[in-house]
């Protein structure tokens, strides 16, 4: 998966929460198991202090990105920080490619 993809997947899911978000650096390394192969990925993400991106945030355990031939895994917010009206978070996720069907 290149890493714009999964950005993008990310902006447009924080878009339809109504957050607006920029992404400031992103590093994917590749990843396997046994039986699985995907990425995981370290960003970190500049958005408007508001409830939106609260809201957004919170429901990352139920987050379904829509990304074709990968799903997410795991998504959590692993630091966050407040800098003026803006929130700067870093995010760490995984996602694992599949064959559509």
């Amino acid at each position: 998966m290149t890493a714009g993809h999964f950005e993008r997947a990310l902006a447009r899911s924080a878009a339809r929460a109504g957050a607006t978000l920029s992404v400031d650096s992103h590093r994917a390394v590749a990843w396997h198991s046994a039986t699985f192969s995907g990425d995981r990925h370290e960003l970190t993400l500049r958005a408007a202090a508001d409830p939106a991106l609260d809201a957004w945030t919170a429901g990352f355990a139920q987050l379904d990105l829509g990304m074709r031939g990968h799903l997410l895994a795991d998504l959590r917010v692993a630091a966050r920080e407040r800098h003026g009206s803006h929130i700067v978070l870093r995010v760490e996720g995984l996602t694992v490619a599949y064959a559509p069907r």
